[in-house]
């Protein structure tokens, strides 16, 4: 359709007051996509005027058409309206009057919400909005995701987007994916919902229904959101890759990728598709937004729906930057410190950074997102905790022992990434905050039972305390992490006695066998005794100088 027959089906519902030469010129240039500014410059009018005209055109064509027109979607809406006529030519007439009828009581946007979603209690992300609105309104974007770790908002994020965008859109469809459905089915919901279920019978084949679904999605302006697609992805393996038979989502998210259309598919999701990652661009119409914690006048609001609160400015700021600004966990620990501390935030933060407090739900929630992590992922984060400051990829690799996992590096930290496990500063990597002591306890919990029965992983692969002269045992590296392996063990054997000849038997079975394939072992268990004031069975070297040569 170009703007003459516009025109032409307008002055055709208008009957007997068509569009005057003003309202004509008004919109042929917002047809070309021109705002009112530079209406006025080219036609020499007001830009007041020209403002005006155009309020009144729009409401001349709402009333005219039957729904609410706008500059921005009054093309989709005379595409509709055409396409109405001309399916309501074809009809006998006995059917005209009800399809009329549905029609003109058939409000837009036709939405189609699989589950309520409440956003009533949304804080914050302005800026983000305002972003991927411009995206997806004025660059046209078909394809955003929205990324970040689980509970940083990104469905209440999507949800709130889609209600400010409401205008701008014939169709509003919202789908989950959190229990990885069939892609054929998750079509067919689609497929149906678009055709108001006219088109029972479907082609089988996944191809002609990804087709069929992409030519809705061009024929209208359609936001399509597709919640939790990690769900899609495999656990234990880097970020983005589909768990096996799910491979054909990708299949749709490339074809719509490389396909002209008026709609967006927004998606939310904790790992970025491999198809964003390929097809995204500052200037291209595809793109992706990491969604960050709260500010800290954010996150009191939070607390202050929960109950009253005590803390200083510098509290707030603490505890926000502790959980990462994440409103899930942040609502979670104002539970427990509401019930605990009696909404003291100071006494909470005392412990905290005291005792490192561990609560379970927490705990499981952390550990959900970590184990999705492949082993070479683990064994970076764990290396992040013992280092306690940013690494380079140089160090990291330099530390690690393997030269496959040296070579597989590089995918890692950009998966890590991808995931928001750790942040990037300046090409130097730290475990997200939120992240850092749950890794450090984790860390402990595996090392000693290593060492209880006797198993050599973690243990060998890592190098706990990394000390210049090999002598100072006032490190960070000695309270975080030797210092409680120690306190776990003796706990375990029961008192000094016995766990000194539990690490003195270690030390010796390593001895005696080839000491090139211990990796870091033997300095590991070296320095446990050294914590432990164990006095260590001499072996001729330093302990620094042990650690190098394993390197």
């Amino acid at each position: 359709m170009d703007v003459e027959k516009a025109i032409e089906i307008i002055n055709a519902a208008l009957q007997e007051k068509p569009l005057n030469k003003f309202e004509k010129m008004v919109l042929r240039q917002c047809w070309e996509g021109r705002s009112y500014e530079e209406i006025a410059t080219s036609s020499g009018y007001n830009v007041g005027h020209v403002k005006n005209i155009g309020c009144q055109l729009w409401k001349k064509l709402s009333l005219a058409l039957g729904e609410r027109v706008t500059k921005t979607n009054f093309r989709n809406v005379l595409k509709r309206y055409s396409y109405f006529q001309t399916t309501l030519s074809q009809l006998p007439e006995r059917q005209k009057e009800n399809a009329v009828c549905l029609y003109f009581t058939n409000g837009y946007p036709q939405q189609y919400w699989q589950e309520p979603i409440d956003v009533s209690y949304f804080y914050g992300r302005t800026a983000e909005l305002a972003t991927v609105k411009t995206w997806i309104v004025q660059d046209r974007c078909r394809m955003v995701a929205l990324l970040g770790m689980a509970g940083i908002g990104k469905t209440a994020f999507a949800v709130k987007l889609a209600q400010q965008l409401r205008d701008e859109f014939d169709y509003i469809i919202w789908r989950s994916l959190s229990h990885a459905p069939d892609l054929a089915d998750e079509l067919a919901a689609m497929i149906g919902f678009f055709s108001n279920h006219q088109e029972s019978v479907l082609p089988n084949d996944l191809d002609s229904r990804i087709l069929q679904l992409i030519d809705y999605l061009y024929r209208y302006r359609c936001l399509v959101i597709l919640d939790k697609v990690e769900s899609l992805f495999a656990t234990g393996e880097l970020v983005g890759k589909y768990r096996q038979g799910y491979e054909e989502y990708g299949k749709l998210f490339k074809k719509f990728g490389q396909s002209l259309s008026n709609s967006c598919l927004l998606l939310t999701s904790r790992e970025k598709p491999r198809e964003i990652a390929l097809f995204e661009g500052e200037k291209l119409p595809i793109r992706s937004l990491q969604i960050k914690g709260l500010s800290r006048a954010e996150i009191s609001k939070i607390f202050k729906l929960k109950d009253s609160f005590l803390a200083s400015e510098w509290e707030w700021e603490t505890i926000g930057k502790y959980y990462g600004g994440n409103p899930f966990l942040l609502k979670m620990v104002a539970t427990k410190i509401q019930d605990l501390f009696n909404g003291n935030i100071s006494h909470f933060l005392f412990l905290q950074q005291h005792c490192n407090l561990i609560f379970d739900n927490i705990n499981e929630f952390l550990e959900e997102q970590f184990n999705r992590c492949s082993d070479l992922e683990k064994e970076i984060m764990y290396w992040l905790a013992i280092n306690r400051e940013p690494m380079s990829m140089v160090e990291l690799q330099s530390d690690i022992l393997s030269l496959e996992s040296k070579q597989k590096l590089p995918d890692s930290l950009i998966s890590l990434e991808s995931r928001s496990l750790i942040e990037n500063y300046s090409a130097t990597y730290t475990p997200m905050s939120e992240f850092k002591d749950y890794v450090n306890n984790r860390l402990i919990i595996l090392i000693s039972q290593e060492i209880t029965f006797n198993k050599k992983n973690l243990l060998h692969r890592l190098c706990l305390w990394k000390s210049p002269t090999g002598e100072n045992l006032l490190s960070e590296e000695i309270n975080f992490i030797l210092k409680p392996i120690v306190e776990k063990l003796r706990q375990h054997y029961e008192g000094q006695a016995n766990l000194e000849k539990k690490l003195n038997e270690i030390l010796l079975e390593m001895r005696s066998q080839l000491s090139k394939l211990q990796g870091y072992a033997e300095i590991n268990i070296i320095n446990l005794q050294k914590v432990a004031a164990i006095a260590p069975k001499n072996s001729g070297e330093k302990p620094q100088e042990l650690a190098d040569e394993r390197r």
